[in-house]
């Protein structure tokens, strides 16, 4: 059982420039080519032939996350934790002698719309072969066996004890179930310790041969190959996979009223998070505008939001904003920390900071900054192979066109004051917003008053 989390890299500061007098706020631009087909058997795929180096990074998505379990919770994660302890042919210890042998490494990733496997290898001929095939098996021909599902199922709730015990994911997990009552977001975690203990082999292999289907598949591919290497390796994996089921869309979500609420733990400072419902979707053309306005608001040391929760109040070491497009109804959250007994009152200065954004918007300045921050950090995504194909997975889950990596830093740049503040306006729901908190419950106390150079 394997898992891997990936973080979005630190944003640029601007202005810096070289001893040579080079502006490194400006970046080259994106010209990455993508190339994209289905195959006959249904499975999206997105490819860059990259010949810097003798490696291939692969990256599968199935439509399989922890949203699809319906009436059996834990059956997708302990279905995808599975793959790896064993084929119906290697044992889990000789599957993972060969893995190792070929020096290849395998990760993989559960979220609540997908499950994502991921292959890095070398690209020499044998090499890539026997690892493709290797990843293969364990896809499409897992075990399930008996003895390594009860070792899975104890690692399985010791994760998930383990993340509803740490404070962001626990108050992710109160956040959801008040925003998204009812639907099958409501459940971040994706696992109960009942539902887990309830399950059994068949019930992983009856899960698998639906939701680990050739055409409830997508793949990426960045690396050291040709196209027809590529094409002769995707539909070598999707013809071993099941055929003919993808999931289904999810149902919109039901709008839900707006909710505060605390939960008592016994931590010192207080987690919060506050968060409202947002209708963007990234293939929307104003998207990127909604990105503009939460990096101004809230992704890194100049945002609004740091600037005055830590630099002028110290009420924290660090807050950040996020939209979060999910399919069926999507979410711009906000996340701190703070001593319990400010809890109430940066909960309200954060929401009129978010208020006051969506009603006048961000300055032409703001924009400037955050277009040179997120333009930085898609230049260093794609300048590495694993950055690059997690790129592509993630725009082909979105539904994004190939090109969209050249393109994104001109859609960037069309962003003016005036189309940030409609697309917030648009898209935000601020009548709805969910805030919880977790930590200690002491009186609530009024903020301290700014240092006087701040006032």
């Amino acid at each position: 059982m394997t898992d891997s989390t990936s973080i979005a890299p630190p944003a640029v500061t601007a202005n810096l420039s070289s001893a040579e007098g080079l502006d490194l706020s400006q970046f080259e631009q994106v010209r990455t080519e993508v190339q994209a087909w289905q195959t006959s058997h249904g499975t999206q795929v997105r490819f860059v032939e990259a010949r810097q180096l003798p490696m291939v990074d692969l990256i599968v998505r199935f439509n399989a996350g922890t949203s699809v379990d319906g009436e059996h919770s834990g059956l997708a994660a302990l279905t995808m934790y599975m793959l790896d302890e064993g084929t119906e042919r290697l044992n889990a210890e000789q599957f993972a002698e060969q893995t190792e042998r070929l020096g290849a490494i395998l990760s993989t990733q559960i979220r609540l719309e997908h499950a994502s496997l991921s292959l890095r290898c070398l690209s020499s001929e044998v090499v890539l072969a026997q690892a493709v095939a290797l990843f293969t098996e364990m896809l499409a021909r897992p075990a399930f066996d008996a003895q390594q599902l009860v070792k899975v199922k104890q690692q399985l709730r010791a994760f998930q004890s383990s993340r509803y015990n740490a404070a962001p994911t626990r108050a992710q997990s109160e956040l959801f179930s008040r925003l998204y009552a009812g639907h099958p977001y409501a459940a971040p975690l994706g696992s109960t310790e009942q539902g887990i203990q309830a399950l059994t082999a068949q019930d992983l292999r009856d899960f698998h041969q639906r939701a680990y289907s050739a055409n409830n598949l997508q793949v990426s591919i960045v690396g050291d190959l040709s196209r027809a290497q590529a094409e002769a390796l995707v539909e070598q994996l999707a013809e071993a996979l099941p055929q003919g089921w993808a999931a289904a869309e999810l149902p919109p979500v039901s709008p839900t009223s707006a909710a505060s609420a605390h939960v008592p733990t016994p931590a010192a400072n207080n987690t919060l998070l506050l968060a409202v419902p947002m209708s963007g979707r990234p293939s929307q053309a104003d998207y990127p505008a909604l990105v503009l306005a939460a990096d101004v608001l809230g992704s890194g040391f100049d945002s609004r939001l740091m600037q005055e929760l830590r630099q002028r109040r110290g009420l924290t070491y660090h807050i950040s904003c996020r939209p979060s497009p999910l399919k069926a109804g999507g979410v711009l959250a906000i996340g701190w920390d703070c001593a319990a007994q400010y809890r109430e009152a940066s909960r309200e200065l954060v929401a009129g900071m978010l208020e006051a954004l969506v009603n006048e918007g961000p300055t032409n300045a703001e924009l400037e900054l955050s277009r040179r921050q997120l333009s930085g950090q898609l230049v260093r995504s794609v300048a590495t192979n694993s950055g690059l194909v997690e790129l592509l997975s993630r725009g082909s889950h979105q539904g994004l066109p190939a090109d969209h990596l050249v393109t994104y830093q001109a859609q960037l740049s069309a962003v003016s004051a005036r189309s940030a503040r409609q697309a917030l306006q648009e898209h935000l729901d601020l009548s709805r917003m969910v805030t919880v908190s977790l930590g200690s419950d002491q009186p609530q106390q009024p903020l301290p008053p700014l240092p006087h150079s701040d006032r």
